[in-house]
């Protein structure tokens, strides 16, 4: 009898533990699961991205069109952009703070633009209209888009922040918008924080 309680023991330990390791495979199995699915999700999410470097001309304004096109699967609705300008030194207020919504979805690989007029004379008030802009050396400037947007599949909204410098004018030429670096964001961040923006 001793020997029969005894098996029973050993073969009841033997099926708990394979039934506690085939738990703990499941419990894996479940978790990558959800990995795999949330890494999917993400990836098929509506993001814009610029395709070509954004332009920069001066005639009697001074404009810069980014051109956003939408690399994620699923289309991006709702778009909304809020545009801010200022100087790079970061001791002035915007000479621009707009919103502009976009009222059609944009599908994927489609682009839609963002045209930023700015008056000459609000970033160089010294400059008057009879010297012309092309005569003038403008400071840098920093620019700020930040994009809100919804995925109709998912019914999720999402908030993306591009943060570019305009390098202005320098001997007469028109420099580029190029990125902002990322200790240049701290800065730019602590001014919109300090100044409400």
């Amino acid at each position: 009898m001793y020997r029969i309680k005894k098996k029973r023991n050993w073969s009841t330990l033997l099926v708990s533990g394979s039934t506690a390791v085939f738990a703990i495979i499941s419990l894996i199995s479940v978790f990558i699961s959800v990995s795999t699915w949330q890494t999917q999700r993400e990836a098929s999410r509506p993001y814009f991205t610029f395709r070509e470097s954004p332009l920069v001309e001066i005639t009697e304004s001074l404009s810069m069109e980014f051109k956003f096109r939408n690399v994620g699967t699923h289309p991006a609705t709702d778009l909304v952009s809020k545009t801010m300008v200022f100087n790079a030194e970061l001791t002035e207020p915007p000479v621009l703070n707009d919103i502009y919504s976009v009222v059609n979805d944009i599908p994927r690989d489609t682009e839609t633009s963002l045209l930023v007029n700015l008056d000459p004379l609000d970033l160089t008030p010294a400059l008057t209209e009879q010297a012309g802009l092309s005569t003038s050396n403008i400071s840098p400037y920093i620019v700020v888009i930040s994009l809100q947007y919804a995925d109709p599949i998912l019914k999720d909204a999402y908030n993306q922040t591009i943060y570019m410098k305009w390098l202005g004018v320098a001997n007469r030429k028109v420099q580029p918008l190029i990125h902002v670096e990322s200790r240049e964001q701290q800065s730019i961040l602590k001014f919109l924080k300090d100044n409400n923006f």
